[in-house]
C-alpha cells in the first residue's frame, strides 16, 4: 500500500481519535441526550477492547464502540437478538472510495446507535457494517428494526447519493452472556434470520412474532419456512412491514 493511500479501517480509527467526544455530535442523527460535556458517561475503558479513554470521549478511537451504550447492562433470560448489516457494503465502497465510505459509515453507524438508545436496546458489538443488539422485550426489538429503516430511509431521500439498505432479521431465545458478547442457538438463529434478509427489509423469526403479539402500525407477512444451515428443522419467517409516517 502506498504511503499516500489508506484503508477504511485505518481512515475509520483516525477519524475517531481527531474527533473524540465531537463525533456525531453536530449531526442531526447523532446519539440524544448526550452533551459535550457529558465526560462522566464515559468510562476509564473501553469495555470492549480494553482500550484506554481519554476523558470527554463517547466512542473508543480503537473499536469504535459506542462507550454510553456499553455502561447499560446485558438483559439476561430470555432475550430478542437484532441483526442488522448493510446490503451489498464491499461493492458500495468500491464505487464510492474510502473517504466517502467512512462517511457513511459514520452516519449510518449514528444511525442505527440512536434507534438502539431509543428503544431500550444494548449494544453487544459492531461486526463491520452492521451490529448485534439485544432486547429484553420482543416488542422493542421490533420498533427498534422499524426505526432504524424509517430512519435510513430518510437519510436516503435528504443525504444519500446512492441507497443505503440495511438487512435486519430478529430471533429470540436463551443466550450465554460471556465477555461483552452473546452466545447460544437463538443468536446463530439470529444472524442466519438477518441473511435471509433482502436490503431495506426486516424478517423474524415465528418465536418473535409470537411474543411481541400485534404492534400498532406495522403488520406480519408470513415467509414461509426456511432451512438455516446447521439446524435439523424448518423455522417460520415473517416479514415486518411498516407504513410511513403521514
Amino acid at each position: 500500500m502506498s504511503a499516500g493511500r489508506h484503508s477504511l479501517g485505518e481512515l475509520l480509527r483516525s477519524e475517531l481519535q481527531e474527533r473524540g467526544s465531537h463525533l456525531g455530535a453536530s449531526s442531526r442523527f447523532a446519539v440524544p441526550g448526550h452533551s459535550d460535556g457529558a465526560a462522566a458517561d464515559s468510562p476509564a475503558s473501553c469495555p470492549t477492547c480494553g482500550a484506554p479513554v481519554p476523558e470527554g470521549f463517547r466512542f473508543c478511537s480503537q473499536c469504535g464502540r459506542a462507550l454510553a451504550a456499553a455502561l447499560q447492562p446485558p438483559p439476561e433470560g430470555t432475550i430478542t437478538i437484532l441483526f442488522t448489516d448493510i446490503e451489498s457494503w464491499t461493492a458500495l465502497a468500491n464505487v464510492v472510495g474510502d473517504q466517502r465510505a467512512l462517511e457513511v459509515m459514520r452516519d449510518h453507524n449514528s444511525i442505527v446507535r440512536t434507534c438502539i438508545q431509543r428503544n431500550g436496546g444494548f449494544e453487544v458489538k459492531t461486526q463491520g457494517d452492521g451490529f448485534m443488539v439485544a432486547f429484553a422485550s420482543a416488542r422493542r426489538a421490533i420498533l427498534c428494526a422499524v426505526d432504524i429503516q424509517r430512519s435510513m430511509a430518510q437519510y436516503n431521500r435528504e443525504r444519500s447519493e446512492r441507497d443505503i439498505l440495511v438487512r435486519i432479521g430478529i430471533n429470540a431465545g436463551d443466550a450465554l452472556h460471556h465477555e461483552e458478547d452473546l452466545f447460544g442457538v437463538a443468536v446463530n438463529l439470529a444472524a442466519r434470520v438477518a441473511a435471509w434478509a433482502r436490503g431495506g427489509q426486516i424478517l423474524l423469526s415465528g418465536l418473535v412474532r409470537g411474543l411481541a403479539g400485534p404492534v400498532r402500525g406495522i403488520k406480519y407477512v408470513p415467509r414461509g419456512r426456511i432451512e438455516a444451515r446447521g439446524f435439523a428443522y424448518k423455522f417460520r419467517l415473517y416479514e415486518v412491514q411498516w407504513r410511513e409516517e403521514g
